[in-house]
C-alpha cells in the first residue's frame, strides 16, 4: 500500500564494467515556452541524476539557448517556433524515433497552437511505442481528448486533476484514493496525484506515499518529479512502478534537504540530493 525502498530497487538498473550510456535509455522532453525555461532544464538534469543515460530536451527558439545554457549536460534541440507548435511534429517525430521514453509538458505553456499539437505529439509517440508521461498544461491540453490517456502516466497537482477530470480532490489520500482508483481505470492510464500523500494508481494497483515535506511546494518541483520517473520509464520500467519508485526517491530527496536548509528549498536543491538518495541502490555487475 506505501511505497518505500523495495519500489527503488525493483528499478534502479545495475552497472556492468562494459556499460554504455545507451544501455541507460534516452529520454526526450518536449516543453518550454516563450515564459517557461526552467522547467525542461531541470526535468533534463533530474534525469540525468537519475540515471538516465541521454537527457534531450525539444524546446523553442525562444528558449532554447537559455536552457543549453543552464547545463553542458543537456542535449538541446532548437524548434522553428516561439511556442510549441504542430509545425514541429516532422522534426519531433525524428527525436522521438531515437528516443526511449517522452516527457511532456514541463513549461509547455497554454498557447491555443500548443494544445492542438499536445494530442498529435501524443499520438506519434504511441505509433512507435514509447512510453509517454504527460505533466503540467500538456494535461490541461487533454480535456477534450481523453481518449488518448489510455496506457499513458499523468502526473497533476489537484488543480490540472480538475480540469482532466473536473473533480476536486479532497486533501487527504483516503478520500482521494478512491476518485484516483476510478479516474484511472476509466481512462486505462496511471495517475500520480501530487500532494502532500501523493496517490499512485492503475485503478487497481495503488500505492500512497509518504516522504517529502511542505518546503517542495515550490516552484520546479513536479518537473525534477517527471524527469526522474522519465529516467526509469527510458529504461524499461513499466508506468506504475517507475511512478511509485519516483514518488518515493522525490520525496526522499526534498526530506534530505529539508534537514540541511529547512523549508527554504529550491527545486535544484532536490536534483542534487538525488545522488545521496540513490547511491544506496548503486548495483554493479561483472
Amino acid at each position: 500500500m506505501y511505497s518505500g525502498p523495495a519500489d527503488v530497487r525493483r528499478v534502479v538498473k545495475a552497472r556492468g564494467r562494459f556499460s554504455s550510456k545507451r544501455d541507460f535509455g534516452s529520454l526526450l522532453i518536449v516543453g518550454g515556452s516563450d515564459v517557461y525555461s526552467g522547467a525542461p532544464a531541470l526535468a533534463g538534469m533530474a534525469a540525468l541524476r537519475a540515471g538516465v543515460g541521454l537527457s534531450i530536451i525539444a524546446a523553442p527558439k525562444s528558449v532554447a539557448a537559455t536552457i543549453r545554457g543552464y547545463s553542458p549536460n543537456l542535449i538541446v534541440h532548437s524548434l522553428n517556433s516561439d511556442v510549441v507548435t504542430s509545425e514541429e511534429i516532422e522534426q519531433l517525430s525524428r527525436l522521438l524515433a531515437a528516443s526511449d521514453a517522452l516527457v511532456l509538458g514541463p513549461g509547455i505553456g497554454r498557447h491555443t497552437e500548443t494544445a492542438q499539437a499536445i494530442p498529435q505529439i501524443i499520438k506519434e509517440a504511441r505509433k512507435i511505442g514509447k512510453p509517454i508521461l504527460i505533466d503540467a498544461d500538456a494535461i490541461r491540453a487533454l480535456t477534450q481528448a481523453k481518449e488518448l490517456l489510455d496506457k499513458v502516466l499523468i502526473t497533476p497537482h489537484a488543480g490540472e486533476f480538475k480540469a482532466i477530470s473536473g473533480l476536486e480532490a479532497p486533501e487527504l489520500w483516503r478520500g482521494r484514493l478512491p476518485i484516483c482508483r476510478k479516474f484511472a481505470l476509466e481512462h486505462g492510464c496511471v495517475l500520480l496525484l501530487k500532494g502532500h500523500d501523493t496517490i499512485v494508481t492503475d485503478g487497481s494497483r495503488a500505492k500512497v506515499n509518504h516522504t517529502g515535506n511542505t518546503g517542495m511546494a515550490t516552484a520546479g518541483a513536479g518537473d525534477v518529479l517527471s524527469g526522474i520517473i522519465g529516467a526509469f520509464l527510458a529504461q524499461g520500467t513499466e508506468p506504475f512502478s517507475a511512478a511509485v519508485a519516483g514518488a518515493y526517491i522525490h520525496g526522499v530527496a526534498g526530506d534530505i534537504v529539508c534537514r540541511q536548509k529547512g523549508l527554504h528549498m529550491v527545486a535544484s536543491d532536490l536534483i542534487e540530493a538525488l545522488p545521496t538518495v540513490l547511491r544506496k541502490y548503486d548495483r554493479l555487475t561483472k
